[in-house]
């Protein structure tokens, strides 16, 4: 995916030069001289799409998927929503589509009385090709503060430092009064 700016000066591009920047892209990235000569190359400007008009996914400002997701994937009679936008998980992605779609299938089947009510929001099946694995993370990576965390740490603490010597600089002078 191209995003903003990048996508809208790509798009003035032809197709043979966006697939040359764009393998020259991945080349770096994965440090493989093999991007540069794909086996096949695809496509998609989505800002021609005639139903999105733009991105590959609708934005939704914060909150508005906790206040109105359920609203988006309410049937309407005998329609069923069943796109990424819908999803509960993974919304703008590939695994979200396929989570919609397996959604709006259970909700077709419960309507069919095939399944129960409570069988259409199912938890996912683990992998049996590749089960799922806790993260182990070492005392460290979970209590050390972020770069940012640490800045703010450092800033504070040398804000505190500063503070403490011109006090003590000052009653050292006797320009502190003690009473």
């Amino acid at each position: 995916f191209i995003l903003t700016r990048k996508a809208v000066k790509l798009a003035h591009l032809s197709k043979e030069e966006r697939k040359k920047k764009i393998c020259e892209a991945y080349a770096k990235a994965m440090g493989m001289e093999e991007a540069l000569h794909p086996v096949h190359y695809e496509e998609k400007n989505w800002s021609m799409e005639q139903y999105s008009g733009g991105c590959y996914t609708a934005y939704f400002p914060p909150g508005i998927m906790y206040s109105y997701g359920r609203i988006i994937r309410q049937p309407i009679d005998r329609i069923y929503f069943a796109g990424t936008e819908t999803a509960t998980q993974w919304s703008g992605y590939m695994e979200g589509a396929v989570q919609a779609g397996e959604r709006a299938a259970r909700e077709i089947l419960h309507r069919m009385g095939r399944i129960s009510e409570n069988e259409i929001w199912m938890p996912e099946p683990e992998s049996k090709d590749v089960p799922a694995r806790p993260f182990t993370t070492s005392f460290w990576e979970r209590n050390l503060p972020s770069v940012p965390g640490l800045l703010c740490l450092l800033s504070s603490t040398v804000c505190f430092t500063s503070v403490a010597a011109a006090g003590l600089f000052a009653y050292k002078k006797g320009l502190l009064i003690r009473n």
